[in-house]
């Protein structure tokens, strides 16, 4: 028995699911993804059940003014989606990035960070257009591309977690990256163009890069920051 929880313990902190440079603690651990499976699948099942009514949330796509309701509703309607190619390209996407980040984060901060990132971006989408009628979560996917952006910078600007994994990874995540922002197709067509189509010709994915740029800035800087304080403070 003993020997059997050794063995999923050091599973659970090996290099294949866990950045080297974090600590593996339970709390910091990678459980397999866990946390992007279970948003992938809670949206696919959300589509197959209900298509794409969300019931009241699906109604009356006007912001009118600023309430509760209308916040809730934002959030919602993030996992709502017009049809199957809609939803699932987007989770091949959020897979794409959820995986990545997941394996950095851990599965408890990278289920804080979505808690987190999934208001920011749909909110910053809905002011800049002043409606609650986009729906589907690729604003919260391209919130993860600037995210991921401002990270990899930073990974390469701090010695600490210039690991080479890290650094092929999230070299091969901006070329993805890259890639998702030539799609210039629709909820029901799929064409590619040679530069960031998508991301210049989209108010809502350009609205939630912005925000995943902003977060990412906020948050890698206040950790430079403390991370700076702690050296000096050493010395």
């Amino acid at each position: 028995m003993d020997a059997e929880k050794i063995r999923r313990e050091k599973f659970l902190s090996s290099r294949l699911l866990n950045d080297g440079c974090k600590s593996t603690a339970r709390r910091n651990a990678n459980y397999c993804f866990a946390v992007t499976a279970a948003i992938a699948a809670l949206n696919i099942i959300l589509y197959a059940v209900r298509g794409s009514d969300t019931g009241d949330f699906s109604v009356d796509p006007v912001w009118g003014s600023f309430s509760v309701n209308n916040l809730f509703a934002a959030v919602v309607r993030c996992f709502t989606h017009s049809n199957w190619q809609h939803v699932l390209l987007n989770m091949l996407c959020f897979l794409i990035a959820g995986i990545y980040l997941e394996r950095k984060k851990g599965s408890l901060p990278f289920l804080l960070f979505m808690a987190l990132m999934i208001p920011f971006t749909k909110f910053s989408t809905c002011t800049n257009d002043i409606s609650l009628g986009g729906i589907g979560f690729s604003g919260v996917n391209y919130g993860l591309y600037g995210y991921i952006a401002v990270e990899y910078i930073f990974t390469l600007l701090r010695r600490r977690k210039r690991d080479i994994i890290n650094i092929v990874a999230g070299a091969a995540m901006l070329g993805l990256i890259y890639f998702a922002m030539c799609f210039n197709g629709g909820t029901s067509s799929v064409g590619f163009e040679w530069y960031p189509y998508d991301l210049l010709h989209n108010l809502a994915h350009a609205s939630g890069f912005v925000a995943g740029l902003v977060l990412g800035l906020v948050e890698q800087g206040t950790e430079w920051h403390c991370v700076g304080r702690r050296t000096d403070g050493e010395q």
